[in-house]
């Protein structure tokens, strides 16, 4: 027979691995990423910030903070200055003008990735990847849309085009006025278009209203005006009315962004067109983006992205389809991220 303190140290040590056996791993803490966005001056905006807190319902594994940089290039720089300095793994940004790119490139350098979104910076370096719309199609697109009504009304020649750019120094701008240029530029050399006025006018409404009105108090002889957004076209609407102008039928307004007051312009015949390419898909797609990156170090295909350009799908929008198109042109279900892992989303209601 063994002694008793020999057999309850045997017993002891049959015990002990499960006494002392290792605590189960932690869940590894969300990943911090910053979404810096223009903020809410422009209305366009605000869907972005909806859709990056929808995207988040989606991808618990990131832990992504909304910071509005308050329509200020400066305050953006400190933003991803911040970012930088917090220890962000990531930073989704909506550019506010091509000055942030030294910024977001010497964030790129230290190790945070940055997908842009609507808004591109200047040097493609800085980012893995842009998702929005193809700007310079878009500029045509919207402008076409007014000189070919005008051709099919026989509207005599010249005609008189107001061109309202919108906020300088910003790939948005940049793009849609060289859209627009590229139709008019060969009808001003060939005599059919007079440009009375090209200036940028912001993007905003009130600044689009007064221009345009101090340009009515000297000729209402204006035949289109092609504005870089809706809210400049809204604005040159009310200041077409406020002198008499009858805006869709002497002088036609072209905008952009498909924004809800515009879309009723659209039907009620005072603007002739704008263009959606959704805010809310662009922001979803890049929470996804940045996902696949952060988790895998999936990036937009070469072959298939040109310089990880994805480009959001457009729509003209008219007087002929404008009844099924929803505020900012925002689908019913957001589509899957053309790459990487994705799947189609039901947008929140």
């Amino acid at each position: 027979m063994k002694p008793r303190a020999t057999s309850f140290l045997l017993a002891l040590c049959a015990l002990a691995p499960l006494a002392i056996a290792a605590p189960a791993a932690r869940a590894a803490a969300p990943k911090l990423v910053y979404f810096i966005f223009t903020g809410y001056t422009y209305p366009f905006f605000a869907p972005m910030a909806a859709a990056v807190k929808e995207a988040a319902t989606y991808t618990p594994d990131l832990n992504i903070r909304i910071v509005n940089a308050n329509n200020s290039p400066t305050q953006e720089i400190a933003d991803l200055k911040e970012a930088v300095a917090a220890g962000a793994k990531a930073i989704i940004l909506n550019t506010i003008q091509e000055s942030v790119t030294a910024a977001a490139l010497d964030a790129t350098k230290q190790g945070v990735p940055i997908i842009t979104i609507d808004r591109d910076v200047s040097n493609p370096a800085a980012r893995i990847a842009f998702i929005g719309d193809d700007d310079v199609t878009l500029g045509r697109e919207l402008t076409q849309y007014g000189i070919d009504t005008l051709a099919a009304r026989h509207v005599p020649k010249p005609w008189h085009v107001v061109v309202l750019q919108g906020t300088l120094g910003n790939s948005t701008a940049i793009g849609r006025q060289e859209g627009t240029m590229g139709v008019l530029d060969p009808l001003v050399k060939s005599g059919a278009v007079k440009i009375v006025l090209n200036q940028s006018a912001d993007f905003k409404t009130v600044t689009a209203q007064s221009m345009m009105g101090t340009l009515l108090a000297r000729t209402t002889d204006i035949q289109l005006v092609a504005c870089a957004n809706d809210p400049m076209a809204l604005g040159v609407i009310n200041a077409l009315k406020s002198h008499g102008v009858t805006p869709g039928v002497k002088t036609l307004v072209a905008g952009a962004d498909a924004q809800p007051e515009s879309l009723d312009a659209v039907k009620a015949g005072t603007q002739i067109d704008t263009v959606t390419h959704s805010p809310y898909v662009e922001a979803f797609w890049a929470v996804e983006a940045m996902e696949n990156y952060l988790n895998g170090g999936v990036k937009p295909p070469a072959d298939k992205f040109k310089d990880g350009n994805i480009l959001i799908p457009m729509t003209l929008v008219t007087a002929q389809n404008v009844g099924g198109i929803a505020a900012w042109g925002t689908p019913a279900v957001i589509p899957p991220l053309p790459y990487g892992k994705s799947e189609a989303h039901p947008v929140a209601k």
